[in-house]
């Protein structure tokens, strides 16, 4: 009888051979290296203009969450499979990993002879032409194109890597990523009896140590986001916090924002906040600069619960659900110490 893979696997393994995932990897490059090729030819395609302007975003996607993601669809995949086929059609639609516009805008310096004139009306030889490629990352698409349960196995995959760590090597896929090792922290019981809010949030989280980050992940099965971790543990706790939106209950981001005129709350605004100097164990901290997030007050990015020595427990997209040091080095050349905003406590629970 198989068993149903989950964010709680620790061995899920490919069932497909490796012939058939390394095509579908290599299918997925042909997708990009179109975009590339589309790019590479706007000149030859859309001659006559005053300017092009490129705002390109760099091309490439790990190829684990590619492999984890149509395995979740259908263990030992072939690319020839229907289910495998719509989900490339799905995959490679605008608006999931990559979307490519083309615009058209009347250049500045034309813009008194031919500013209120509509576009069409304009002759290119007036008209910039501005070439937009944004890549949202492939892992972050999985919460709109899986179901549930596809969803918790994919993090079932992606805890293991489908136990194939050797299936493509850092130097000649240099996007492709294997789980760091978790930092091992340990909270005395001293200062768990001392603060008994950090105390139950332990007795919450820490068997969840280890789970992967999964975008739009908000249960044990499925794993966590990093504010979705965090509003599991207060959930159980006893904050039960949601946001109303066209009659639908969503569970609170990092911070809030406006959406169609409305403010809607994020964890950010039901905290107390206090200086950085007053935090203690059990408290919530946030930071910045994890993705552009200006919408968001301070522009807040990622959460965690603070542990006391500069150590925090969340969920972020390298290490899943772990304890994170405010010294630890980022892609960028960035630590959590620079990225931190605040401090927030729990209210009390009425």
């Amino acid at each position: 009888m198989n068993t149903k893979i989950t964010a709680a696997s620790t061995n899920a393994r490919y069932l497909s051979s490796d012939t058939d995932m390394l095509l579908a990897e290599e299918a997925y490059q042909n997708f990009e290296e179109t975009l590339l090729d589309k790019i590479n030819r706007v000149r030859t395609d859309y001659p006559g203009y005053h300017d092009y302007i490129y705002n390109i975003a760099d091309i490439g996607h790990d190829p684990y969450v590619l492999i984890s993601i149509l395995s979740a669809v259908k263990p030992g995949f072939k690319l020839s499979d229907p289910e495998i086929k719509n989900m490339f059609h799905i995959m490679e639609q605008p608006r999931h990993q990559y979307t490519l516009t083309i615009t058209k805008v009347v250049a500045p310096s034309y813009q008194a002879d031919y500013g209120d004139k509509s576009i069409d009306d304009v002759p290119p030889m007036y008209l910039d032409l501005q070439i937009s490629l944004k890549n949202y990352d492939l892992f972050c698409t999985v919460d709109s194109i899986l179901t549930h349960d596809q969803l918790a196995a994919y993090a079932g995959y992606m805890r293991s890597r489908g136990g194939r760590p050797d299936l493509f090597p850092q130097d000649k896929y240099p996007h492709a990523t294997l789980p760091e090792p978790l930092m091992p922290f340990h909270v005395p019981a001293t200062i768990r009896q001392a603060f008994p809010v950090l105390k139950r949030e332990l007795e919450i989280a820490e068997p969840l140590v280890g789970y992967p980050y999964v975008w739009g992940g908000g249960d044990i099965e499925t794993s966590f986001d990093c504010s979705g971790f965090i509003d599991y543990v207060m959930d159980q706790m006893g904050y039960h916090f949601r946001n109303s939106i066209n009659g639908k209950q969503w569970r609170l981001p990092v911070a809030g924002s406006r959406i169609n005129g409305q403010f809607y709350d994020g964890i950010y605004e039901k905290c107390i906040l206090i200086d950085c100097s007053e935090a203690q164990p059990g408290d919530l901290v946030f930071f910045t600069g994890s993705f552009e997030a200006g919408y968001r007050k301070h522009n807040l990015t990622h959460v965690g619960f603070y542990m006391g020595d500069d150590v925090f427990l969340g969920c972020n997209s390298s290490t899943g659900i772990s304890f994170q040091p405010y010294s630890k080095i980022d892609k960028r050349g960035r630590t959590w110490q620079q990225k931190l905003v605040c401090y927030g406590k729990l209210p009390p629970l009425k």
